[in-house]
């Protein structure tokens, strides 16, 4: 089996060296979204790939990778950027510079991992306190590990994001659950822990949020 051919994709949201992991796969394809370019650059980051319309960054970049859209468009720039990496043929895009800032631009960013996934495609979302995906079940990721933080305590949190998830079963958890079933209308998964060194979550049928947020 060959390797999953990744992107890591900036946003326009705070992006500080703390978020990033000590180096960015060496196969992966670099994307900016907009103001994403600012974050990449501060980090001594140059990109493949650039893609907006520019208004969050304040002028058109320079560039023969760079590709411009009009501010009145459906797709939010982050989605543009995910979209041209599905197309390259990417099958896991992970996202910094998508939490934070603007509420409505997470909720935005939340919801596309669930349209990634009808791509085939798994979303991570990080930043220094967060690591945000999503498991559908009867899919390539409906069985996931998630591995404990080495420093500070995390929480592991699941969430339903179709109206119910169903064939929930967490093992290596604080609560676990043995096929149980989760609902949008009640938070009951929020603040779980991983016990050992990780944790095993699998998931029959829903889109489930998997949160994995540092204790501050």
């Amino acid at each position: 089996m060959g390797v999953v051919k990744r992107a890591v994709i900036f946003g326009g949201a705070p992006v500080s060296m703390a978020d990033l992991p000590a180096e960015l796969p060496p196969y992966a394809l670099c994307v900016c979204a907009d103001a994403g370019l600012r974050a990449a650059q501060q980090l001594g980051i140059q990109p493949d790939f650039v893609v907006g319309d520019f208004d969050s960054l304040g002028s058109v970049p320079a560039g023969g990778n760079v590709v411009t859209y009009p501010a009145e468009k459906d797709d939010t720039d982050l989605l543009l950027a995910a979209r041209y990496a599905v197309a390259q043929g990417c099958r896991e895009l992970v996202f910094y510079g998508a939490l934070g800032g603007r509420l409505d631009h997470t909720i935005a960013n939340l919801q596309m991992l669930r349209l990634l996934a009808d791509a085939d495609t798994a979303g991570i979302l990080i930043d220094a306190g967060h690591r945000v995906t999503l498991q559908r079940g009867g899919m390539w990721n409906s069985r996931q590990v998630y591995r404990k933080p080495q420093t500070g305590k995390w929480y592991l949190s699941l969430f339903a994001m179709t109206p119910v998830c169903e064939g929930i079963t967490s093992a290596g958890v604080a609560y676990p659950l043995e096929h149980g079933t989760l609902r949008a209308s009640y938070p009951l998964g929020v603040s779980n822990e991983i016990l050992g060194e990780q944790a095993e979550i699998s998931v029959e049928k829903g889109d489930l949020l998997v949160v994995q947020a540092k204790n501050v």
